[in-house]
């Protein structure tokens, strides 16, 4: 990570001081001081996302300082370095002395704002037409070498992947070109004008701003909802504590070995944190029934695949989950006609993790089972109830990750009253219930 940061440092250093040698440029200095005090409030001003990615508006003011320094000689280069270095002074970083990570951002800033620089400046940025499409090309520019440069960083520092990093922040990207355009607008504006018209940046910025934010807390308040559904459903099943999470974790594993785009992984992710919303209808006394429910009972109980549709389709952004959800439409021989053909892989993906750790857990009625058991089980059923390609790709990722699941690895366990039997038969659809006695026979995850 610290060699990244060096390297970083070294090229924006490099770059900057080849303009300076071999050009002598002399920048203009009052812009300079203006766009940098502005950027330094804005980048300080900034909204971050999970992934620990500040996103700010900061982009227009350095795209209008671009568009007034015209962009056409060394002098702008220099001007757009100083200014795109200022962009990383933050001063958490200043307070907890983290001077490599600030040289690195300054760097990163300053490459970045360079590229625009040099590619606006390819011809007369003020041609109309042709001003209009090299600053889209400028734009892109500097988006291009900042993500460059800033994914590595974040996946490293955070102990991310870069595609996580890059699905967290591509939602911002088609309004960093947005504001990059208006940026560079205001800048024309201004050399037509006078300077007064840098203040129309504060419109363009506050929106910006007001857009990230909103995106942000839009985001938190649906992870948030989903969040309380789960802790609802651990509330009033505790024996199933952290069957959810480990439900999205393996949904994910398979997701990753099947190939899956990226922009379906959170509402993978999503969906199966609910898939078991619909405990929330079924009577708590079923639920942590100790023995074999009865057929009126298992009846019952079966009818949570209504309710959590029907509780997902009341929330707007969960009715997209509602599908996926679903246990009938996760039955990979018995799906619902007609289901786009994503959803219907999501609820495969789904049904498989579900019957994973459902066998792998301990329940009320039987003891976890051994991982080689449970893949066993199935690949037994695999082809009828379960997806073959699902439940290789879980296999797969499990063994590939060296990780141990079920009978002396459970990471959750509970201590139950009476001690659970060490064979029964478990059902992933409803959570952990057994199939009452009379009823046509059911895999361990129906």
């Amino acid at each position: 990570m610290r060699r990244l940061e060096v390297a970083t440092t070294v090229t924006a250093l490099g770059v900057v001081f080849a303009v300076i040698v071999l050009t002598r440029p002399s920048p203009t200095w009052g812009w300079v001081v203006v766009f940098a005090l502005i950027m330094v409030v804005s980048e300080n001003s900034s909204v971050m996302l999970p992934s620990a990615v500040g996103v700010s508006p900061s982009f227009v003011a350095m795209m209008a300082c671009i568009a007034i320094l015209d962009g056409g000689g060394q002098e702008t280069l220099l001007s757009a370095a100083l200014v795109g270095a200022c962009s990383g002074l933050f001063l958490d970083h200043v307070r907890s002395r983290q001077y490599g990570l600030l040289l690195s951002n300054c760097a990163q800033f300053s490459l970045a704002s360079v590229a625009a620089a040099a590619v606006f400046g390819l011809v007369d940025g003020r041609a109309e037409l042709a001003g209009l499409l090299v600053a889209m090309a400028a734009t892109c520019a500097f988006g291009f070498v900042n993500v460059a440069m800033v994914l590595p960083h974040v996946a490293l520092r955070h102990d991310l992947s870069m595609k996580a990093v890059w699905l967290d922040m591509r939602p911002a990207v088609p309004n960093y070109f947005a504001f990059g355009l208006v940026g560079l607008f205001v800048g024309l504006v201004s050399v037509r004008v006078g300077p007064v018209a840098v203040v129309l940046l504060a419109v363009p910025m506050s929106i910006g701003r007001w857009t990230f934010s909103s995106f942000l807390r839009t985001r938190q308040a649906h992870e948030a909802s989903i969040r309380l559904f789960v802790r609802l459903i651990e509330a009033k099943d505790p024996y199933t504590a952290g069957h959810t999470e480990r439900v999205a974790k393996y949904s994910l594993y398979v997701a990753a070995e099947l190939g899956m785009e990226p922009d379906r992984l959170e509402h993978l992710r999503h969906s199966a944190l609910m898939h078991d919303v619909g405990k929330l209808a079924v009577p708590s006394r079923l639920l942590n029934k100790p023995g074999r429910l009865t057929a009126e009972e298992f009846d019952v109980v079966r009818r949570h695949n209504d309710a959590a549709i029907g509780i997902l389709s009341l929330v707007d952004f969960m009715r997209g989950m509602a599908v996926t959800a679903s246990d009938r439409l996760g039955h990979f021989q018995h799906g619902i006609a007609g289901a786009p053909a994503e959803l219907v892989l999501e609820a495969h993906i789904v049904a498989v993790a579900d019957a994973f750790d459902a066998m792998t857990s301990t329940r009320s009625y039987r003891r976890a089972l051994d991982q080689g058991v449970a893949f066993e089980e199935l690949r037994r059923n695999a082809g009828t109830q379960f997806n073959p390609e699902c439940v290789e790709a879980l296999i797969l990722a499990v063994e590939r990750r060296g990780e141990r699941y079920g009978a002396g690895h459970e990471v959750d366990a509970h201590q139950f009253a009476v001690r659970p039997p060490d064979v029964g038969v478990g059902s992933a659809g409803l959570g952990d219930l057994l199939e009452p006695a009379g009823h046509p026979s059911v895999s361990p995850a129906q």
